[in-house]
């Protein structure tokens, strides 16, 4: 293995949970040097060994990143899964600083030290406001103060923790309709409301993630935030940061293509570290080769691997902290409000099923621990729903809010189960006119669960 500077740039991802583990760790660094990882899924165990290992075989410090905004339990098998970010807003800053702390002291168990979380993102619900198909329960809220005091509450746990927190997504993916995983991603709001959370948290931040959002009113060249100095130039010189910025993952429609090209563009344009690269070993090798060409800056390079430095020594001499009982605020049962055709009564019964348009992994393996059977949009209702439904309709990678399907919106009118409406903060508006129950804020049914739980008690 050679050895360049720009190797620190390019972060690689494992997907412990598409089974590609080792094997594509030790290719990377058999053909470069990569400092950081981001991780996809696994047992604490599994990841533990993993890091183990990779740093054996690198002779090197290896920091390990994860996407953990609902706890530790949204990638990592046996940690805990927290409510969403929506959820923490309505409960305040005391019950975001405890899920920070529990995330990142939990993190740590797996030696994951990196969390990329709390998103500083709006999410407007007004019906002129734009909303963001991929942000809804991933953000503390649309009010900017309260965004700014949950998420600052959420970064305090972390670091308290001993974790290293990662606003996402600048300079605000609450301001765009799209969706960057699967879409180019246009703004033509004003900038200036979704800056305000990074503006008045910028120096609590070590690392900032750089969304894919183009501004065209800001930038005319349509390039999107990732890959615009000018835009970068805001977080860089106006907001005075100079901590390390990591891309969303370049491998989003948002980015472009070709990647590599673009990457180094990114990386000129004052990005540090590439996220999630398509072939991280290409990438590595166009980085080189620009170096060499004189198409990228040297001393840009090396600034950017000082900050990278700079982030694992961090890691390394901050001691993690135990986990501690998890207290979210007495306010819990206030989460469950009403559905449009009203409550289901005193009493919540659990849930018999329940009905996925738009989940996530962890969701899913909550509710198959718990008992409950999950169906797809695409499968016909049981013939027999029961007494209530879960019906997760969240923030997911190309998909706005869902619809429930006729037929499924068929048996609840002949049923009458009550619906317990999870995920976004419009989801409450495709449940039936007639239909009672309640609307949980996020996708997390650990949040459910522990609501039912405190109901039982």
């Amino acid at each position: 293995m050679t050895h360049a500077p720009t190797d620190y740039l390019v972060a690689p991802t494992i997907r412990l949970d598409k089974g590609e583990g080792l094997a594509e760790a030790l290719r990377c660094l058999r053909e470069f040097d990569p400092r950081i990882f981001l991780i996809f899924g696994g047992d604490a165990e599994d990841v533990q060994w993993l890091h183990e290992t990779l740093e054996d075989q690198a002779g090197h410090p290896i920091l390990l990143a994860a996407d953990l905004e609902r706890g530790a339990g949204q990638q990592f098998e046996g940690l805990t899964p927290l409510p969403d970010a929506w959820a923490l807003g309505l409960l305040g800053p005391e019950a975001a600083y405890e899920a920070g702390h529990r995330t990142a002291a939990e993190a740590a168990t797996a030696n994951v030290r990196w969390i990329f979380g709390p998103c500083l993102d709006l999410h407007r619900t007004g019906p002129d406001d734009i909303s963001s198909p991929i942000i809804a329960n991933r953000a503390f809220g649309g009010d900017i103060q309260r965004v700014i005091e949950c998420a600052g509450a959420f970064i305090k746990g972390v670091t308290d923790a001993g974790g290293i927190p990662c606003g996402k997504h600048f300079p605000g993916h609450g301001a765009c309709a799209q969706d960057s995983h699967t879409e180019m991603a246009v703004s033509f709001d004003d900038m200036t409301p979704h800056l305000e959370p990074y503006r008045a948290l910028v120096e609590q931040m070590p690392s900032i993630m750089v969304g894919h959002i183009e501004f065209p009113m800001f930038d005319e060249s349509g390039k999107p935030a990732s890959r615009s100095k000018t835009i970068m130039d805001i977080l860089r010189k106006d907001l005075n940061y100079k901590g390390l910025v990591v891309t969303d993952s370049i491998s989003m429609t948002g980015f472009g293509e070709p990647q590599e090209e673009l990457a180094v563009e990114a990386i000129a344009a004052g990005v540090d570290v590439l996220l999630d690269p398509k072939d991280p070993v290409a990438l590595a090798m166009t980085l080189r080769d620009a170096v060499a060409r004189g198409d990228l800056d040297e001393e840009r390079v090396h600034e950017a691997v000082a900050r990278v430095d700079k982030l694992i020594r961090l890691s390394l001499d901050t001691e993690p902290q135990k986990t501690r009982p998890l207290i979210l605020g007495g306010g819990m049962k206030t989460l469950m409000r009403p559905l449009p055709g009203g409550s289901g009564g005193r009493s919540h019964p659990r849930p018999e099923y329940a009905l996925n348009l738009a989940s996530t992994p962890d969701a899913i393996r909550f509710l198959e621990e718990w008992g409950v059977p999950v169906y797809q949009p695409d499968e016909d209702p049981p013939a027999d729903i029961g007494k209530a439904l879960l019906v997760l309709c969240g923030a997911r990678e190309g998909h706005g809010l869902p619809d429930i399907p006729g037929n499924w919106l068929e048996a609840i009118h002949h049923q009458h189960p009550r619906l317990y409406m999870a995920g976004s903060p419009n989801s409450s508006e495709i449940a039936p006119a007639s239909a009672r129950g309640w609307y949980v804020p996020g996708v997390s049914p650990a949040l459910l669960g522990m609501l039912l739980t405190a109901d039982e008690q």
